[in-house]
C-alpha cells in the first residue's frame, strides 16, 4: 500500500466517524425554502416567522435579494441576528434587480436542499408543511409533493381553496393526465407549494422566463410532462394572500402598460410552443385547449383593458394570439374539444379586424364587459 493509498483510506475513516462534518463539507440539508425578495417590507415578518416555526428541523431558507427599494431585507437581517433559529436563514444578493423569474433560477442553482419548496415573500405556510411534505417524498420517491392551499383577499369573490384529494400519481404521463382529464384547473397555476426534488428540477433544464406574473404557467407547462412520480396532499398547507396592487390582480386595477400585454402575449406562444413536443400523448388534445382558452383569455383580456394601456396594442398583435399550434389536420384528428379547436383555429387565421370583432361581440353577451 503507497501513500497516497494509505492517506485515502485515512481521509474516508475520517469522514465515517465524522458523518456531521461530511455533510458540512458538502453544505447539505434536507429541505431548502426559497424566497424571492423584492419591496416586501409590509409582509416579510410574516412570511419567514412561519418559515421558522416549522415543525422540521433540517432546513435552510434561502432567500434572494432582487435589489428592491424598500427595507425588506434589512427586516429579514434583523430576524435572522434575533430568531432562534435565524442561522437557518441564507441570503444571495442579486448584482441588479433582475425580476422573480430569474431570483427563482437563482435559487434553484444555489440551493443545499435534497428538496426545493418555494414561496412567496407576501404569503405564509402551516408549521407541518415541510414535515408533511418531505415524509411524503421519502415514502414514495417523489419528484414533486403538492400541497392544498386557501387564498385571502379584501374581495371575496377573488378567495378560493384549491383542495386535493390525496392521491398517488406514480408513472410516466400519470400528473400530466390527471391536469388534463378534461379541459379545467385541476393542478395550481402557481409554482409556491410544491415540494420539487432538487436534482429533477436541475436535470430537467427548465428555467423560469420572465413573463410578469406569467413565469409559473409557463414553467408548469414544461415541467408536468416530465415528472414520473407524484403525491398530492389534501392538507391545505399554504395561505396565498392576493394584494390589491398585484400585477396578478387585474380586476382591482385602473392602468395597464404595454409591455404587460406584450408578456401576455410571449406566454402564449410558449404555453402552444409546449405542446409541440406533446402530439403522440394521448392527452394531446387537452393539452392543446388549454393552451388555446388561456391565449383567448388573454385575447380578452388585452382588449377589454385596451382603452387603459399606455401604447396601443394592434389588432394583428392580438389576433396572433390566437394561432393554433396543431394543424387542421390534427384537430379533426381529435378525441376531444374538437369544435372548439375548430373555433380557435378559425379566429387565427381571420382577418385581424374581424377577429378583434367577434371576441368583443363574444365578450358583450356573455357579460365581460
Amino acid at each position: 500500500m503507497n501513500l497516497i493509498t494509505l492517506l485515502l483510506h485515512l481521509f474516508d475513516l475520517f469522514l465515517l466517524v465524522f458523518p456531521q462534518i461530511n455533510r458540512n463539507m458538502k453544505n447539505l440539508v434536507q429541505v431548502t425554502i426559497g424566497i424571492p425578495i423584492y419591496n416586501a417590507e409590509e409582509y416579510i415578518e410574516r412570511c419567514l416567522y412561519s418559515t421558522l416555526e416549522q415543525t422540521f428541523e433540517d432546513l435552510e431558507i434561502l432567500l434572494v435579494d432582487d435589489c428592491g427599494t424598500d427595507d425588506s431585507m434589512l427586516v429579514a437581517q434583523r430576524i435572522a441576528k434575533e430568531h432562534p433559529r435565524g442561522n437557518c436563514i441564507r441570503i444571495v444578493k442579486h448584482e441588479k434587480n433582475m425580476g422573480v423569474a430569474n431570483a427563482r433560477n437563482t435559487i434553484v442553482s444555489e440551493a443545499r436542499g435534497k428538496y426545493l419548496y418555494f414561496m412567496d415573500s407576501d404569503d405564509k405556510v402551516t408549521d407541518n408543511v415541510i414535515s408533511l411534505l418531505y415524509e411524503k417524498a421519502e415514502r414514495y420517491n417523489a419528484e414533486t409533493v403538492w400541497g392544498s392551499y386557501q387564498s385571502f383577499a379584501n374581495n371575496p369573490k377573488l378567495e378560493r381553496i384549491l383542495q386535493y384529494p390525496d392521491m398517488l400519481l406514480l408513472g410516466e404521463d400519470k400528473l400530466a393526465e390527471y391536469e388534463c382529464q378534461d379541459w379545467k384547473e385541476h393542478l395550481q397555476q402557481a409554482v409556491w407549494n410544491i415540494l420539487f426534488r432538487t436534482d429533477f428540477l436541475r436535470m430537467s433544464g427548465i428555467k423560469f422566463e420572465q413573463h410578469g406574473s406569467l413565469d409559473d404557467l409557463i414553467f408548469h407547462y414544461r415541467i408536468q410532462p416530465l415528472v414520473k412520480r407524484a403525491v398530492l396532499v389534501s392538507d391545505i398547507t399554504y395561505l396565498y394572500y392576493i394584494r390589491d396592487n398585484s400585477i396578478s390582480n387585474f380586476q382591482s386595477r385602473t392602468s395597464f402598460s404595454r409591455f404587460e400585454a406584450i408578456n401576455a402575449i410571449q406566454t402564449a406562444e410558449c404555453l402552444k410552443d409546449s405542446c409541440k413536443s406533446l402530439v403522440l400523448k394521448s392527452y394531446y388534445d387537452c393539452r392543446c385547449t388549454k393552451a388555446m382558452r388561456q391565449s383567448f383569455f388573454y385575447c380578452y383580456g388585452i382588449l377589454h383593458h385596451r382603452n387603459m394601456m399606455d401604447q396601443n396594442v394592434s389588432d394583428k398583435e392580438i389576433r396572433d394570439i390566437m394561432k393554433h399550434p396543431a394543424t387542421l389536420w390534427q384537430i379533426m384528428h381529435f378525441k376531444r374539444y374538437i369544435a372548439i379547436n375548430l373555433f380557435f383555429y378559425l379566429l387565427g387565421i381571420m382577418p385581424s379586424h374581424l377577429m378583434v370583432a367577434i371576441v368583443n361581440l363574444i365578450s358583450k353577451r356573455r357579460g365581460y364587459t
